[in-house]
């Protein structure tokens, strides 16, 4: 059978990696392939540290304090396409990296985490198919411009999750998997529970502000859209285990990770014997 065969909502898993992913859509709108979601938080981490060599600005743009929202420089949008430890190059001249003292809690730093890429196949890696990500970029407060951002993984937009459109723009198109709402829950796997599990994380006075955004002990963490909010430069959508649509600071560090990519369709798929729903690439 053909990866592009495979219907929507069917689970793959690369040879070489314990990620899960669902057929998000076939032959989508602007991306071609199949396109993959991954069923579970993959990691947790911020969209982008803060830029503090920024002078003062109004209190809508504070990406000194809060990070910036524009996807295609974020942190985020590198560490996904990369396969090294050493991926953070500035996009910008007040880019920095991930870490303390630029993130809003300081407890997930990724600098030093290697690259998103480095954890699959060289098949998998090669069947990659590049492509144009539309997202909607804040050119000033309220106003924002449809731009793209080249990659192979990126994180899914509120259009394409079946969210509505950010200031009734469209980014992309919604993927047939946002028709079954059941399968946008998003539990924690176990490995990422034990490392980064508590009722409310961080344990810090300001957390309470943000705890809707954090952390939920039952369904697992709200996760990264690549959505812009435009009345502020520094704040970024959150999509929720259960359906619902928010934003917090780009540098908050406590907001999990669900990234999308889109692969060759024509790739053979096996059935696992052991688990029957898990489709595995074949090895040549």
């Amino acid at each position: 059978m053909k990866l592009r065969e495979l219907e929507i909502g069917s689970i793959v898993r690369d040879t070489e990696s314990s990620q899960l992913f669902l057929v998000a859509a076939q032959n989508h709108p602007g991306y071609g392939g199949t396109t993959l979601l991954a069923k579970h938080i993959v990691e947790v981490g911020c969209m982008d540290s803060a830029e503090p060599g920024e002078t003062a600005k109004p209190v809508w743009q504070q990406r000194s304090l809060y990070g910036s929202n524009d996807y295609g420089q974020s942190n985020l949008h590198q560490w996904l396409n990369a396969s090294d430890n050493h991926w953070f190059r500035q996009t910008h001249l007040l880019d920095t990296p991930p870490e303390d003292p630029y993130l809003r809690y300081g407890e997930v730093s990724y600098s030093g985490r290697e690259g998103f890429l480095a954890q699959f196949s060289q098949q998998f890696r090669q069947a990659l198919l590049e492509v144009e990500i539309p997202y909607l970029r804040r050119v000033e407060r309220d106003l924002g411009e449809l731009t793209a951002v080249k990659g192979k993984v990126f994180i899914p937009s509120r259009t394409e999750l079946g969210k509505g459109n950010e200031h009734g723009q469209e980014e992309g198109r919604m993927f047939p998997l946002a028709y079954d709402p059941t399968a946008y829950k998003t539990v924690p796997t176990e490995q990422v529970l034990a490392k980064y599990g508590r009722r409310i994380n961080p344990q810090r006075p300001s957390a309470a502000f943000d705890a809707p955004q954090i952390y939920d002990p039952k369904y697992g963490w709200w996760y990264w859209v690549r959505t812009a909010n435009m009345g502020y430069d520094f704040l970024n959508r959150v999509a929720s285990p259960y359906g619902a649509l928010s934003y917090t600071y780009a540098n908050n560090d406590s907001v999990g990770i669900r990234p999308a990519l889109n692969l060759d369709g024509s790739l053979d798929v096996v059935s696992n014997g052991k688990f029957q729903e898990i489709f595995t690439l074949r090895e040549s």
